[in-house]
């Protein structure tokens, strides 16, 4: 989905994370697409808070270091927003022209933005038509500071930004845009993207975004719940996460005494309601049209998505197909140097917003 908030043409995609700030330069080939660099530094602490980039400097010194260090020579770069105050909603309205709408946007985005209008981007998209008198618009709208903020760190790094785009958008981009082997065209599906402090769920139903939802819980929780628990190192509970399996929770016979997965259990048993919970909300929007059908298939990525086990334990909770998808299982993707064992779940976002210079504009 091309829709973008600021618009121009881009190089990198640049993915400003809580937890780390990653990096891909991409290049299109007769193939598909090769990653010819991939990196990634951690966030300063506290630099980015819900969204906002409170430490322009620090940010832009890790980012201009990371490039630097990787001899990453861009000059201008794709960067997304995400968050509770994102507002990604497809809306019924009166059939109006494009530059009609386009005068009143701001009224009519008033109704669905928390935050003050004059104080947001606003974008929309018109979908088509419902019946003789509505049609389907895509509205979206993101806060002033979120976007300024990434936008000014990437300034200080020497990056002008091109493009900033959503990042569900980002990631339905690399994952199902760019997937020539499935035919997603006619399917109701969940992205849900587990990022360090955040989940984004959005729910994509034939081909159009219906809803998107920001949980705010993400890897970083389940980190943290061990470190306190067990009193450990930030680093010796993010290695001992990684050395966990979920499917153990889920073995027949006498339960599991394994006490990190019983630490940790809840917690993503929380997780787990809350996504049910976005995807209920989405069927409880939905009218009774022939053409609204329930969600029938959840696709997980990033970095939060690498724990073991973690889709056939929400498959089983959920009695949903669960599939953890990372850029690296398109064969249409081919890393330069690619790590072993890696599917590039975490890279979606970048991969998407480097992508987004390959894409006609909106």
């Amino acid at each position: 989905m091309p829709l973008n908030l600021v618009r121009k043409s881009a190089t990198v995609g640049i993915d400003l994370g809580h937890h780390s700030i990653k990096a891909v330069l991409i290049e299109r080939t007769p193939q598909g697409w090769k990653l010819n660099q991939v990196v990634s530094t951690p966030t300063p602490a506290g630099a980015i808070k819900d969204g906002v980039v409170i430490d322009a400097e620090a940010v832009a010194e890790a980012l201009r270091t990371m490039l630097n260090e990787a001899k990453v020579h861009a000059t201008s770069c794709n960067i997304s927003v995400s968050g509770a105050s994102v507002v990604v909603r497809t809306v019924r309205m009166p059939k109006m022209p494009e530059a009609t709408l386009r005068k009143s946007i701001k009224f009519e985005a008033g109704r669905y933005v928390p935050s003050s209008v004059e104080d947001s981007f606003i974008e929309f998209e018109i979908l088509g038509p419902v019946d003789d008198s509505t049609m389907e618009v895509l509205i979206v709208a993101a806060p002033r500071d979120i976007v300024e903020s990434r936008v000014h760190a990437c300034d200080a790094a020497g990056l002008e930004v091109e493009i900033v785009d959503i990042e569900p958008f980002a990631t339905y981009r690399s994952l199902v845009e760019a997937d020539s082997q499935t035919d997603w065209s006619n399917e109701t599906f969940a992205l849900v993207d587990i990022g360090a402090m955040t989940t984004n769920v959005s729910v994509i139903n034939k081909g159009i975004f219906a809803m998107t939802r920001s949980i705010p819980q993400g890897g970083h929780t389940l980190t943290e719940a061990l470190k306190n628990y067990f009193k450990l190192s930030d680093e010796d509970a993010e290695s001992g996460k990684g050395q966990l399996d979920l499917r153990e929770l889920l073995a027949d016979g006498v339960p599991t005494e394994n006490p990190p997965l019983r630490v940790l259990q809840p917690h993503i048993d929380d997780l787990i309601r809350e996504i049910r919970r976005s995807l209920n909300y989405y069927q409880s929007q939905q009218s009774d049209g022939p053409s609204v059908v329930p969600v029938t298939k959840i696709l997980l990525n990033g970095g939060g998505a690498r724990f073991l086990g973690l889709s056939e334990y929400i498959e089983s909770k959920m009695g949903i197909e669960a599939i953890s998808l990372g850029v690296l299982d398109n064969p249409r993707f081919i890393a330069s140097t690619p790590e072993p064992d890696s599917n590039g779940l975490e890279l979606a976002v970048a991969s998407g917003l480097a992508m987004r210079a390959f894409t006609k504009a909106a």
